[in-house]
């Protein structure tokens, strides 16, 4: 099974800028739009500051941003609001894991066991990797696949409370009884944190499988993950350090209300919460970061890896992804749109995960991006 998507390789249209230390915003018609299309289509909109898991976000607390070309065309709210992000840190996770890929630390096909098998620091011995279902248990099926929004490890649930509830799905129009038929239940996220069914045979979005991930990239990093995020990714885009943050899931953990109405989701975060020394970020998620910056990854999804001229990191590994929290971040490289949201309703819906149009309809796309002061 192939579990990373190939990727097609294209070429960066000249017209396509990078913003330096903050975006330059342009009129819809220089960003190359129709521009009566363009303001129908905002004017139809609602949005506002989401409030998922009894989250405030009322007045200015939630962001969104839409560029195209390396340039700001529409920002909602306060693009410079700071959040949690939910599930968006997994887009991070990819790319900790394919720059750990590119420098030779670890082979994705091999089994986690090889390098570290967590024994004498995860909780229970049957988590082991090299114990049960673990033992074939790779990186590739941890990360799951580029072009979908499936895990592959055999880990059976994403947060705690709905798995002592005997369910799964995040919220209640997902919400589907039951556990899977391959999962074994003691109604303790903590004690079943680990692969249930033999990796590669069951797809089921999995942010206890992400964690595991992360125990596992900091062991191979033998860093931080957010200063291995900084130096490999960051950096290059133009996000210095004291603008974002990543959460600990040690300090998730203990956040019985990080959503005030789930209390203890994440009750399945497991030790260890350091290794070597070095904090265990949330493979799972919980970048704190804003609107604005978030869009910056999303324009390096839509040119595929590439920063003014020097590829960032290899786009196998590249990809956007949304939060539960209503968060997000992506780009497409057709007409190299890019978003980024933090706790946001009233757009339309969209996968950031895996969609590869624009939020905007094509017919809305009329000529390239050329800004007025670069006219003759």
């Amino acid at each position: 099974m192939n579990l990373i998507a190939p990727t097609a390789t294209i070429q960066v249209p000249d017209w396509v800028a990078y913003p330096d230390r903050d975006w330059i915003q342009i009129a819809p018609a220089e960003a190359g739009l129709d521009a009566r299309k363009f303001a129908a289509w905002l004017g139809s909109l609602d949005v506002k500051g989401a409030s998922f898991g009894g989250e405030d976000h009322s007045g200015n607390q939630y962001g969104a941003v839409l560029t195209r070309g390396g340039y700001l065309v529409h920002a909602w709210g306060d693009p410079h609001y700071r959040h949690q992000t939910a599930s968006v840190g997994k887009a991070l996770t990819w790319v900790a894991l394919g720059a750990a890929v590119g420098d030779g630390l670890l082979d994705p096909d091999e089994p986690i066991h090889q390098t570290w098998t967590g024994a004498g620091q995860l909780s229970h011995e049957h988590k082991y990797l090299d114990c049960g279902h673990h033992r074939k248990l790779t990186w590739r099926h941890l990360i799951g696949r580029r072009d979908e929004s499936l895990h592959w490890g055999g880990f059976p649930f994403e947060i705690g409370n709905r798995w002592r509830e005997q369910r799964t799905g995040l919220e209640e129009r997902d919400a589907v009884p039951g556990i899977p038929a391959w999962a074994h239940w003691t109604g303790d996220p903590f004690y079943d944190c680990y692969a249930h069914a033999e990796p590669g045979t069951q797809g089921l979005y999995s942010s206890a499988g992400f964690w595991r991930l992360g125990q596992a990239l900091t062991y191979v990093w033998g860093r931080d993950l957010k200063d291995v995020i900084q130096e490999r990714l960051f950096d290059a885009i133009g996000i210095p350090y004291e603008r974002w943050d990543w959460l600990a899931g040690g300090d998730v953990k203990e956040r019985k209300h990080l959503y005030p109405t789930i209390p203890d989701a994440y009750t399945y975060l497991d030790p260890p919460y350091e290794i070597g020394g070095q904090v265990v970020r949330s493979g799972p998620g919980w970048v704190v970061i804003s609107a604005s910056d978030l869009a910056r990854f999303g324009h390096l999804n839509a040119t595929r890896g590439m920063w003014k001229g020097m590829r960032v990191i290899d786009d196998a590994y590249l990809r956007g992804h949304g939060g539960g929290n209503k968060s997000g971040a992506s780009g497409e490289c057709e007409h190299f749109t890019a978003m980024g949201v933090v706790t946001t309703i009233g757009l339309p819906e969209y996968s950031h995960g895996v969609e590869t149009k624009s939020i905007l309809p094509d017919d809305f796309f009329v000529a390239q991006v050329e800004p007025s002061s670069q006219k003759s």
